[in-house]
């Protein structure tokens, strides 16, 4: 492994007048260089996972782009991380930061950037920064100043004092409050100087090889205090390896006394999903005719369009028309594509086989868990569409045809109607992993077990769920016990985790209907989930093409006992919460605001922020304020966290609307805490019939 002897500061400081844009991440996880910021940004939409271990910390991160000139990074630190003398530092931080770009380079100016370190937290590396950075050639040059922590080797008197000397005060000590976790305002661009930092990166020519150099300002003095290094250095050097499009490797010496090895792992979940096509035989063909089952008409249209839709993973529920009428309108679920513009895609490509040339437009009202989306109008020619609705219509004219987004309705009375033969029961059965990351004492605990699932449908709209857990691994524990002062509603997770980990984690009766055009609800009775059993409504108001949404649930509901049986402890509560929603025109964002009363009984309200992009990777952050003090909540000061939805589609070869969703706090409290999955849970769940959703891919349904 190849190392750099240090150089001097002003040699460095000859070199910050050269550069070329590469984005990387540095050590805490944001686009930098070995651990200093630099200006640029990632590529829009993607997801960097950062790994950086030394000597002195092991850091691991998460950064999102969420949008073009907005980058977050959440990171755990763990610090003094080899060595067993516990009268050394032993911290374990969970922090923020955001950067957010001001002017993006051009020829003549450099990109110019500002950002938070630590954010919110202890603020053990609380720092603030204004950084620019120029590409010339195979160079990246950098150059910043910065406070806090980037203030360590001071450089010059705070600007900022000439505003209001207040600026030149920076609070010490905990500045994240009592308990951590909370935004450190008073602390932001303050103290009495700040520092200088810069530095480059070369891209080699022709080879996946970059060689950084850096001055840092942050002198490390916490931790020379605390012993974990005997000295600071300012300069640090690194060896950035591009194994792949998406994964490099940087070896680094820092401090002039440690190695670091930093590993990164870039994805890009803005891309659009692929279009994949279910292969087989049509029924408009013998050899499809073949494989139909015995009880469908082959000489009917519809009897063909709905075998040929079943296996394309699609049902059609009806079809309405009036004889001697050219317009036709179906009823239509998707069972299978994630993107609900290729299962229209797909249906319309059928009934261009199967539907008799009279029909000249096609409709199709979309359905989901039996609650109505917005209608998709086809005309197979370029003649004007005829609506009832007019001025409610969304249209493309692609190809010779016209395809409109229509109010979702009731249909009148079918001429052809689908009996799926109800009661249904569906089983399964896959191996899952739970995790809990950041435990004080613990950084990752983990179960390994069999989740086995049941559905028992009685009709489209009334469903009986299940969820069983069969133990295979489990290092979950009680040593920390719970010490919160409210009720207990989530800190006791681990006794569910340990003396339930064979048990139910659900079994309930839910009912799902659209009770008018633009209304919806559910209603369900059970054990909801791990903790809580009980019985709750919900209910969504979204009118057509509509960016805003009001929503509403009450729930009754009883804690289980840790066994996660069928018995339950004494403690019980009414929970519930009114809910705004507004689908924003930018980069996807969806907001939601509740408020209500909480688990623990303490009131208050929940903001939360998610960005959705068209293959269905969404990914987003929430906070609660309750009328809980920082005390009385604990660790953390108050309930916040992130929320990550993986579609399957973007790691399976065939088409699914299976996903991967779970919220991710830095710790388990009691305040704020919402009844899982009922608050929200439509609005979130509907997302991909939106009318935004289908107009952003109308391209993707003309077939």
């Amino acid at each position: 492994m190849l190392f750099f002897r240090p150089i001097g500061p002003a040699i460095l400081v000859m070199l910050v007048a050269i550069s070329a844009h590469k984005s990387s991440a540095g050590d805490f996880g944001t686009t930098g260089l070995v651990t200093i910021p630099t200006a640029r940004m990632q590529a829009d939409g993607s997801f960097t996972a950062t790994i950086a271990r030394n000597e002195v910390v092991d850091i691991y991160n998460v950064t999102f782009q969420a949008t073009p000139f907005i980058e977050t990074t959440f990171r755990y630190s763990i610090f003094n991380p080899r060595s067993l003398d516990y009268s050394l530092d032993k911290n374990r931080d969970r922090s923020y930061e955001v950067k957010l770009r001001l002017v993006q380079e051009t020829s003549r100016l450099p990109e110019l950037a500002i950002g938070i370190r630590d954010i919110l937290g202890t603020g053990v590396w609380s720092g603030e920064y204004l950084v620019a950075s120029k590409s010339i050639g195979p160079w990246d040059i950098t150059g910043g100043i910065g406070w806090g922590r980037f203030a360590g080797r001071r450089s010059f008197s705070n600007p900022l004092k000439l505003l209001d000397d207040g600026f030149g005060d920076r609070p010490i000590g905990n500045v994240g409050g009592e308990v951590g976790g909370e935004i450190r305002g008073g602390s932001f661009f303050r103290g009495e100087d700040v520092g200088l930092f810069g530095g480059f990166r070369y891209s080699a020519p022709k080879l996946p090889l970059d060689f950084i150099a850096e001055y840092s300002s942050d002198d490390y003095r916490r931790e020379v205090f605390l012993r974990t290094i005997p000295d600071s250095s300012p300069v640090n050097f690194g060896i950035e390896w591009q194994i792949s499009k998406d994964l490099s490797i940087t070896a680094s010496y820092q401090q002039d006394s440690f190695v670091g090895l930093t590993i990164r792992s870039n994805t890009d979940f803005k891309q659009q999903p692929i279009r994949r096509y279910e292969s087989f035989y049509s029924a408009a063909d013998q050899k499809g005719q073949d494989q139909a089952p015995d009880h469908l008409d082959l000489d009917s249209w519809y009897d063909k369009l709905l075998f040929d839709a079943e296996r394309s993973g699609l049902r059609v529920h009806s079809a309405h028309f009036r004889p001697g009428n050219d317009q036709v309108g179906f009823i239509v679920s998707n069972d299978r594509y994630a993107l609900w513009a290729d299962a229209l895609n797909q249906f319309f490509r059928l009934t261009e086989i199967h539907l008799p040339p009279e029909f000249k437009a096609i409709s199709v009202q979309t359905i989901d868990d039996n609650m109505n989306g917005d209608a998709v109008s086809l005309l197979r020619s370029g003649d004007a569409l005829v609506t009832s609705q007019p001025n409610q219509s969304r249209a493309l004219n692609y190809q010779d045809k016209l395809i409109s987004i229509l109010p979702g309705s009731k249909q009148s009375r079918p001429a052809h109607r689908t009996d799926f033969g109800y009661p249904k029961l569906a089983l399964g059965a896959d191996l899952a992993l739970r995790v809990q990351l950041m435990d004080p004492n613990e950084p990752l605990k983990h179960q390994l077990y069999v989740k086995g699932t049941g559905r028992l449908a009685l009709s489209e709209a009334l469903n009986i769920w299940s969820a069983v857990t069969i133990n295979v691994s489990n290092d979950f524990n009680t040593k920390r016990p719970s010490d919160s002062v409210l009720p207990r509603v989530r800190s006791e997770i681990n006794q569910y985790l340990t003396e339930g980990e064979n048990g139910i984690d659900s079994l309930f009766a839910e009912y799902r209907q659209t009770v008018w055009r633009s209304t919806h609800m559910r209603v369900y009775l059970g054990l909801l989930e791990e903790m809580f059993g009980g019985a709750g409504y919900e209910v969504l108001y979204q009118p057509f093409a509509s960016r805003w949404a009001i929503g509403g649930n009450l729930n009754w509901v009883r804690q289980r006992d840790y066994e996660k049986r069928f018995s339950f402890r004494d403690y019980e509560v009414m929970t519930g919460h009114v809910s705004a929603f507004y689908a924003s025109p930018w980069y996807n964002l969806d907001f939601g605001l509740h408020v209500g009363r909480y688990l623990a009984k303490d009131r208050g309200f929940t903001f939360e922020a998610r960005r959705t992009f068209d293959n269905g990777f969404s990914i987003g952050a929430f906070f609660t304020r309750t009328n809980v003090s920082a005390r009385d909540f604990g660790e953390g000061s108050f309930d916040k966290g992130l929320f990550l939805t993986i579609p399957y589609s973007l790691l399976l070869p065939g088409n699914t609307r299976g996903r991967y969703s779970t919220i991710v706090r830095s710790i388990e409290r009691d305040g704020g805490r919402r009844l899982e999955g009922a608050v929200g849970n439509l609005w979130w769940d509907r997302r991909a019939l939106r009318f935004d959703a289908l107009q952003n891919n109308l391209d993707r349904i003309v077939p």
